[in-house]
């Protein structure tokens, strides 16, 4: 009877102890991500090479990606990310940039029409979502003005939800 109560004793020391670095392991390799996912083309159409760096609102580096032949793009990113989160990479002659305002969006381009928007709200001062509304709207007046034609290419994914309905 003493050794039965002595293996309970045993095996209750080792699940308490199992609940306290274990379990924290277990938390840090199944954490849970966001993803974000489009295609990367500067003027002069896809970039197929180079490293995308996302970061959040602190500037804090999230994750990176390289490209590998192809413009298209996958990153995870910790799903308590402190959003906005800024994506950039080098390409030709400029850095592209583009801002994902929160978790719902799952696709966003990184291309020069998104760069106008960053520019523009960030000289606005910062990427709120009317800042990031306003921003949009003048690169789309100012890619129609510059190219002569009527679109908005270079948005993916719902714009309304991205930027505060400005679509």
């Amino acid at each position: 009877m003493k050794t039965l109560f002595k293996l309970i004793g045993l095996a209750a020391l080792l699940l308490l102890d199992g609940c306290g670095d274990a379990s924290s392991d277990k938390v840090a390799t199944t954490e849970k991500t966001d993803q974000i996912e489009g295609i990367v083309a500067d003027r002069d159409g896809p970039v197929t090479s180079g490293s995308i760096t996302v970061k959040d609102k602190n500037g804090a580096t999230l994750a990176r990606v390289t490209l590998k032949g192809d413009s298209r793009y996958s990153v995870n990113i910790p799903a308590n990310a402190a959003y906005p989160l800024l994506l950039e990479i080098p390409a030709h002659d400029e850095v592209l940039e583009a801002v994902v305002m929160d978790a719902s969006a799952v696709k966003q381009d990184i291309t020069h029409m998104s760069s106008l928007v960053v520019r523009a709200a960030r000289d606005m001062g910062g990427f709120t979502k009317e800042n990031m509304a306003r921003a949009a709207i003048g690169a789309i007046a100012q890619s129609k003005t510059s190219s002569g034609t009527n679109t908005s290419a270079g948005f993916s994914g719902d714009p309304t939800k991205q930027y505060g309905g400005w679509h």
